[in-house]
């Protein structure tokens, strides 16, 4: 089976899918071709439909705001939807730019990417169940979002005792509205001195934080050796997001034995329940604060969630399980074309 996957590179978490999925296919013994276009090319991906796909390819795996622009002539195309900006529980954090440029171009090109694709894949189910309901379509494939929980994995030797030092609280991800980074200040004040609460910058960089408390401290953007040694020497991932797919950091994190505590919104509690972390409210600084407090007040209990956490990653978000769902559903596409 032939593969063919180009891309538009906006360098954030799902060039980051894209790459391990590619990785992922080539190890089931696929053939991948990868091909990265520059990201300018996502405000008018049509400009891509001369791109000529390689020869004799059978699968066209795109992403959902670009897809329509690799239909390709003998080859059957699978458009993923890793997160669905026309959700309508995000439109209170876009700013005016964005909420045109979504309603006006993105809606289009996401309507004719599912249109004309043989199948429509979520990364979770709430992604799915809103796509559905707001573009008043098919219910997509859902294939869970996964991660490489080889490479992501707990540290070799055990963490120093909680009561030698501060506990340390870990943000992952971009500062953004959408995110909900805005709470960090707030939540590293209120926890005061004993906590300490590192974030990175991702993609954006700090200058939004101003007089923050001495316990939140930047770490810049990290490469993947770098984030991965964050996670393991955490002992909470803090998440306080308004809106996503399936995000990489919890499960990541997870994977890394670290436990989530994280806002109760879209697709999160798919991934985080009870026993590897907490759910809060949205926006609610104090249940981040009670939910932190609670789960570092015993030191045995915090051990035996993080390892609930690695063994609920290993489980759920196996990248094995996802690249085999895929394949399935690839094979089911082109036996489908051939009874056709």
């Amino acid at each position: 089976m032939k593969i063919w996957m180009p891309y538009i590179a906006a360098g954030s978490g799902s060039d980051i899918s894209t790459h391990y999925l590619a990785a992922g296919l080539k190890k089931f013994g696929c053939e991948v071709i990868k091909q990265s276009f520059n990201r300018y090319f996502e405000f008018a991906p049509w400009l891509l439909k001369r791109v000529t796909p390689p020869a004799d390819t059978d699968i066209v795996l795109t992403n959902s705001w670009n897809g329509f622009a690799f239909i390709r002539h003998g080859a059957r195309m699978v458009t993923v939807d890793r997160l669905f900006v026309l959700d309508p529980a995000l439109e209170p954090y876009k700013s005016k730019l964005q909420r045109y440029y979504h309603q006006y171009l993105v809606r289009h090109f996401v309507r004719q990417s599912l249109n004309h694709a043989d199948a429509v894949v979520a990364v979770s189910h709430y992604t799915a169940d809103i796509l559905a309901r707001t573009l008043q379509c098919s219910r997509p494939h859902v294939i869970v979002n996964a991660i490489d929980t080889d490479f992501f994995s707990p540290p070799p030797s055990n963490k120093e005792p909680l009561l030698n030092r501060p506990v340390r609280l870990l943000y992952v991800g971009n500062l953004s509205a959408r995110k909900g980074t805005d709470l960090l200040a707030p939540i590293a004040r209120v926890l005061g001195s004993r906590y300490e609460l590192r974030y990175t910058s991702g993609l954006r960089l700090a200058k939004n934080f101003t007089n923050s408390p001495p316990n939140l401290l930047p770490i810049g953007r990290l490469n993947q050796e770098q984030v991965r040694e964050a996670y393991r020497q955490a002992d909470l991932l803090i998440f306080p997001s308004r809106g996503e797919g399936l995000p990489r950091a919890v499960m990541e994190a997870m994977a890394c034995g670290t436990p989530v505590v994280a806002a109760n919104v879209s697709s999160l509690p798919e991934a985080v329940s009870d026993h590897v972390g907490r759910l809060c409210p949205v926006d609610d600084v104090m249940g981040f604060v009670n939910a932190i407090h609670e789960l570092t007040q015993d030191p045995i209990a915090l051990n035996n969630m993080s390892m609930n956490a690695r063994s609920h990653a290993e489980q759920h978000f196996n990248l094995n399980r996802m690249i085999e769902e895929y394949v399935v559903l690839f094979e089911q596409v082109l036996q489908k074309s051939k009874n056709s």
